[in-house]
């Protein structure tokens, strides 16, 4: 059983390896108050993700998610959800429970411990929207950069384009 559950493990810490250069930007601390010590990180991880999305005409309805990962340790639901999405677009607002999150002493992984679905129709008028990833404890709200890009081009141009 320990075997299973260590292969398990790695798994999952391959995964947030593979995928948590995905995550957002260096986040920003927007509302700490004074005295709060901050014990929980909305990590950074490079670029900001990008979605790219085709335009669509009709009632198309693009969905996805957007991962990201929290480090520390809170004591209180780390609620999340996002900002700055197209036209008629949602995401699901959800929280993490309290626990912890540290990233693995012999690799230094993380695992990816939040998802945003993500969705909206495909007829939103093109551009790059600069979206955001929001995670508070009620007292600190971090933030890490998404893009959601609806354009003509394919998902690989799209992607390729990043910059």
């Amino acid at each position: 059983m320990k075997s299973l559950a260590r292969s398990a493990r790695t798994a999952l810490t391959l995964v947030a390896l593979l995928t948590f250069p995905l995550v957002g930007t260096l986040p920003a601390a927007s509302a700490e108050a004074s005295g709060h010590t901050r014990t929980w990180h909305l990590e950074n991880g490079g670029d900001a993700q990008r979605m790219c999305v085709q335009q669509g005409s009709g009632s198309g309805v693009h969905r996805s998610y957007l991962i990201f990962a929290v480090t520390g340790e809170w004591s209180t639901n780390l609620d999340f959800g996002m900002g700055g999405l197209p036209p008629g677009w949602t995401a699901t607002q959800s929280h993490i429970p309290p626990g912890s999150n540290y990233p693995d002493p012999d690799d230094g992984g993380v695992t990816v411990n939040g998802w945003i679905s993500v969705g909206g129709p495909s007829s939103a008028p093109l551009g790059v929207y600069d979206a955001e990833i929001r995670v508070s404890d009620g007292t600190v709200t971090e933030t890490a950069r998404a893009e959601v890009v609806i354009t003509t081009a394919s998902w690989l141009d799209c992607m390729r384009a990043r910059g």
